[in-house]
């Protein structure tokens, strides 16, 4: 806890006031909640959604906040054309990804869609996840003959080989991975579940497929 000495220590700038924040209170003030309510509504007028009015609140959990009324239909499906229309970019990779996954052949490849402004991915077989890390470039292993159902060491060894060969197609570019063995209980198949992807590691993942040879 600060005490007496140290508030006195604090420079006037970091102490709260009616339109600066300090590190006194996590929650923005009123007057930058309305601000931001301003902000909002100037920009939902310049896009014509005239029905999204924004306004401040400052009854609910003892902090100022931005509340939006009900909308209707028409004023919902225009939001969301006006976000896809913002979102075009993140579209178009996660586009170009698809196909290019399925020029290669890797039909079980995660369909990439677009969430939180990331392309997002999901689970790949073990030999699927083994055929992209050749195609970014990882040395073939003849000696490697996956089982029908591979087993721990197997799957592992192939993630490895899938991230190194990743992060170097991609020029440093990374994607979480988790390796999920063969459960004997509900006879799940052993897979490798890829997470998101970042904008601009999607579209370099694209330029490294692009430059691998069609099967």
């Amino acid at each position: 806890m600060l005490s007496t000495a140290d508030l006195a220590n604090i420079p006037e700038n970091c102490m709260t006031s009616t339109n600066k924040r300090s590190f006194f209170d996590p929650h923005p003030t009123q007057q930058e909640t309305a601000d931001a309510v301003l902000a909002l509504a100037q920009e939902l007028d310049a896009a014509g959604l005239h029905g999204l009015s924004p306004t401040l609140d400052s009854s609910q959990l003892g902090f100022p906040h931005v509340r939006l009324n009900a909308i209707n239909a028409r004023t919902a499906v225009e939001l969301a054309r006006l976000l896809r229309k913002a979102l075009r970019g993140p579209y178009k990779v996660a586009a170009q990804l698809r196909a290019a996954a399925r020029a290669h052949g890797l039909h079980d490849f995660p369909d990439p869609t677009v969430y939180g402004v990331k392309i997002h991915l999901g689970e790949v077989s073990i030999a699927t996840a083994d055929r992209l890390a050749c195609l970014l470039g990882a040395p073939p292993e003849p000696e490697l003959e996956l089982a029908e159902t591979p087993d721990w060491p197997d799957s592992q060894h192939v993630s490895d080989r899938l991230h190194r060969a990743f992060k170097d197609a991609t020029g440093g570019g990374f994607v979480d991975q988790y390796v999920h063995a063969y459960c004997q209980r509900c006879d799940g198949e052993p897979a490798i579940e890829l997470g998101d992807l970042s904008v601009d590691t999607a579209r370099r993942l694209v330029q490294a497929l692009s430059r691998g040879v069609p099967s």
